[in-house]
């Protein structure tokens, strides 16, 4: 089951929200319930081992709480961060370090048929972030399990983040909310779902129609024009797919009570490399400054040497994370190479024109458009040899036709991604507020115009135009 299914829309989202007639003291438990059942329709093979995971960390905590004082405390920390990565390691990177093996040392391990778990890469990094602030006194475990179980188990973002901290579940159902307050936190949660159900249904699975197709040719027997067509294409669809599923999993945990940090901030406006990390899936950068960066020395270190290893170990866990297969490590490596050059010179801080800033921005803006050709393709070699034909491509001219034909049919909606990748909307809610009519015609404006496209994308989904969430495979 997935969050943009017609069940969950109509059958397990209004169950759960019953779940405020309960006592508060209740409504953790049976919220819990239900996060635990979405899991077991989403990876029932994997329920099982999902529930052993949940109680092993929960144990490991109430443990490391305990022990902190001594040596002991951080025995336990270490060895369940050891067994959240080597439950991760096996399942989903067991097969590519097998086949590696194989062709380096020429032996003949057998790999195996795994499927990957729901959401394992997310599930690890909370459940490493929840032992170790229990470690570091960030947070206390609490009397009653149920919350650490709840934040691990959580529905509305189990399958793909954010990653949030222990910190936004903890004593939210103790409390006694204002029933004003929530429904207030429904209307605002919902509306920004909504907001996520257009961006995945409207625009990235429209956008995957175009990639599919141009991603599945031989790179050598296509035209530059349509290659480079798919490469924008798949560059606003990952981020209108991933940004969607964010807006709903925070609008979810906001019906709630649950308020989680945002995880994009208009990525494609950034000025820098770096910058734009910053903006993209926020909280696994976070996540990966917070527990590997900062803790190794961070950017204060006394020599680069060490600032540069810091920089590498980030960026290559960063790309193996992703997924196992060599061009999500070349992925990583390439952008520690990069964000290395831009803390070596400075740039573009040191740039005081405007117009070689402007061309600063447009070569980043083009290295990152490079740089999801790799991350989307099938392997290294597919990926180079793509960028690679992006620029000497001459194939069959037959190909600049079906181009044409793309622009035609997916022009609007792919004018409608590159104009909302920039931040209109926050620019429109501060001109709203100038004055109480401006403010009001416009909320109604927005809240008829987002009914009508939620109907629309709806009515996509009943057709059976659905798509997984992309970021559900890593």
């Amino acid at each position: 089951m997935s969050i943009t299914d017609i069940t969950f829309l109509f059958v397990f989202l209004p169950i759960a929200l019953c779940t405020y007639v309960f006592k508060p003291a209740l409504q953790k438990y049976l919220l819990l319930l239900l996060s635990l059942f979405f899991y077991a329709c989403g990876s029932p093979r994997y329920f099982f081992l999902f529930m052993v995971a949940v109680g092993i960390n929960i144990i490991f905590g109430v443990f490391i709480e305990k022990f902190r004082e001594r040596n002991l405390g951080k025995i336990f920390l270490i060895t369940g961060c050891v067994l959240n990565i080597a439950v991760l390691f096996y399942y989903k990177y067991y097969n590519f370090t097998v086949l590696n093996l194989n062709r380096a040392l020429h032996t003949s391990f057998e790999a195996k048929q795994l499927l990957i778990p729901l959401g394992i890469s997310f599930f690890v990094f909370k459940a490493i972030s929840y032992l170790v602030d229990i470690y570091t006194q960030k947070i206390d475990v609490g009397k009653n399990p149920v919350y650490a179980a709840l934040y691990l188990s959580f529905f509305g973002q189990i399958a793909s983040g954010p990653i949030c901290r222990y910190g936004k579940f903890y004593e939210v159902y103790e409390e006694n909310r204002d029933k004003r307050e929530i429904f207030a936190e429904i209307a605002n949660g919902g509306y920004r779902f909504t907001i996520g159900f257009i961006k995945k249904v409207l625009i990235a699975n429209v956008l995957g129609h175009v990639t599919t197709e141009v991603f599945a040719l031989d790179p050598s027997d296509a035209t530059r024009s349509i290659l480079w067509l798919g490469s924008l294409c798949y560059s606003l669809q990952l981020y209108y797919d991933f940004s969607g599923y964010s807006d709903m999993a925070i609008g979810i945990g906001e019906m709630f009570g649950i308020h989680c940090s945002e995880n994009f901030d208009y990525p494609y406006m950034t000025k820098s490399i770096s910058e734009f990390w910053r903006r993209w899936h926020i909280s696994l950068s976070s996540w990966f400054r917070d527990y590997i960066y900062f803790p190794l020395g961070g950017s204060r270190v006394e020599s680069h040497v060490r600032l540069y290893i810091n920089l590498l170990v980030v960026w290559l866990l960063t790309g193996i994370w992703h997924g196992a297969n060599w061009n999500f490590i070349a992925w990583g490596l390439i952008y520690f190479i990069l964000i290395a050059f831009e803390k070596t010179t400075n740039l573009p801080k040191r740039l005081k024109n405007p117009i070689y800033k402007m061309i600063y921005q447009a070569g980043c803006l083009l290295i990152i458009n490079f740089q999801w050709v790799i991350f989307n393709a099938t392997s290294l070699h597919h990926g180079v040899s793509y960028i690679k034909y992006m620029f000497l491509g001459g194939g069959d001219t037959v190909w600049n036709h079906r181009a044409f034909i793309l622009l035609q049919e997916y022009g609007v909606i792919i004018f409608t991604a590159v104009l909302f990748a920039i931040p209109i909307v926050p620019w429109l809610q501060k001109w709203k507020l100038k004055t109480r009519a401006r403010t009001m015609s416009v909320n109604v404006g927005m809240t008829v115009i987002m009914a009508g496209l939620f109907v629309w994308a709806l009515s996509f989904v009943v057709a059976g135009q659905n798509n997984p969430f992309m970021y559900a495979n890593f």
